[in-house]
């Protein structure tokens, strides 16, 4: 008989393996608060971090991170594992290192700790995990952790193009340089991600986490793209047709969507003690909020337009800023989305693509937009009562007054600037 058919192919089927119940339940365990915390600094990082494409990845990967650790959790609990223990760890060293790693304070300082040493070593101790467990027992976990590994490779893959690309505009100075010495010597310290190096039990003083990170109170932008401003501009173009203006409209529209990202990230990052559903459902609308950016990027460079060089619509994130999470989140998911179910709304401008202006990429962007947007909704509708302990009519009392303050604000913005031109 051919060997490789036994077993269903699963490799070195006798072997013993590293891990018992116990064993393999507090490897993950540490591994699930890696991903909880990375999600976490994610969300908190993106509105303070100024390269578009780095926001975008950044988002992208706390919504994987938000996965992966779903996914952890899981299989934590089908390991003797009380569900109370989930995204706990109990190592000071770890937890001071993720205290300190959310103060990063440039894009280059934030992308070289992510990118180019936590994702690494993650997919270092997970492939060696895989290599080191009892396949036959343990194939649930292996299966499990493949996607993560998947993820992590290309992250990893991304994340040094976009070190390189950083490292072209900035440079890290002395003061960051030892920043990021220090933060691995933490790891080191704690016998490394998995635990299994040699530990000490001196423990380095607090530097820049001696008082709790707050989240930028306005969004950032590359400087090398067109200034922030509070009310949209559109693409600037002088057009003979109304529809072809409307329709380069939607797509810069589409392509502003980053301040309800950085919205929902606050969000995520300031709402405390809420079900872990709650945090990947809202890590998924973040997510698509960025997928958004995408769409709009895509269909305006499809056409040869120059965004980057247009003001950038910061206002959905500075707008709604000083309110409590909860009305954030209700005035997004409730005010503004709930609120684009019914015509025109998302149906209409999808019919305008389709039936109007013929356009067939920015037709199927918007058909998906609009499936995004009824998904949002319903997260709205799902969350939002636990957040105020209220019912529903209460909430959109709140969210819909606010919708419409924030339009009104927006257009004195334009017509003032109308008004007095530069």
């Amino acid at each position: 008989m051919d060997d490789s058919i036994k077993f269903t192919g699963l490799p070195n089927p006798c072997g013993v393996g590293e891990y018992g119940v116990k064993e393999n339940a507090k490897k993950l365990l540490r591994f699930l608060y890696f991903h909880q915390q990375l999600m976490l600094i994610g969300c908190g990082q993106l509105p303070a971090r100024a390269d578009w494409e780095l926001k975008q990845g950044i988002g992208r990967h706390a919504y994987e991170d938000g996965m992966a650790a779903s996914a952890l959790r899981i299989r934590i609990t089908e390991l003797r594992t009380p569900a109370h223990s989930l995204g706990k760890l109990s190592d000071p060293l770890m937890e001071l290192f993720f205290d300190e790693l959310i103060h990063v304070r440039s894009d280059l300082e934030f992308s070289v700790l992510i990118y180019g040493f936590v994702k690494p070593e993650l997919l270092r101790i997970y492939r060696d995990y895989i290599r080191k467990t009892q396949q036959i027992v343990d194939h649930p976990t292996v299966r499990m952790l493949r996607p993560i590994i998947w993820d992590l490779e290309e992250q990893t893959a991304w994340g040094e193009r976009m070190i390189a690309h950083l490292k072209a505009k900035e440079s890290l100075d002395p003061d960051q340089e030892q920043y990021i010495d220090y933060l691995k010597d933490i790891v080191q310290t704690a016998g490394g991600f998995d635990a299994n190096g040699d530990k000490s039990f001196v423990f380095p003083d607090r530097r820049r986490s001696h008082t709790p990170y707050v989240l930028p109170a306005k969004s950032i932008r590359d400087s090398s793209m067109g200034p922030s401003v509070s009310y949209r501009t559109g693409m600037g173009i002088p057009f003979d047709n109304p529809d072809q203006e409307a329709l380069a409209d939607m797509m810069r529209i589409r392509q502003e969507e980053m301040g309800a990202a950085e919205t929902i990230a606050g969000v995520i990052y300031s709402q405390k003690g809420m079900d872990w559903e709650f945090y990947t459902d809202l890590a998924r609308h973040l997510w698509d909020e960025i997928r958004h950016t995408m769409l709009g990027q895509a269909a305006l460079e499809a056409e040869g337009y120059n965004w980057r060089s247009r003001p950038q619509f910061v206002s959905d994130y500075n707008f709604v800023f000083p309110k409590v999470p909860a009305v954030r989140y209700a005035w997004l998911s409730l005010g503004v989305e709930e609120k684009a179910m019914k015509r025109p709304g998302k149906v209409g401008e999808y019919e305008f693509c389709r039936d109007v202006v013929k356009h067939p990429l920015m037709t199927l962007f918007q058909d998906y937009d609009w499936a995004d947007e009824v998904v949002h909704a319903q997260l709205g509708r799902k969350w939002t009562p636990a957040m105020f302990d209220e019912n529903l009519e209460t909430i959109r009392g709140i969210a819909l007054p606010l919708a419409a303050e924030k339009l009104d604000y927006q257009q004195q913005l334009k017509n003032s600037r109308d008004t007095n031109p530069k």
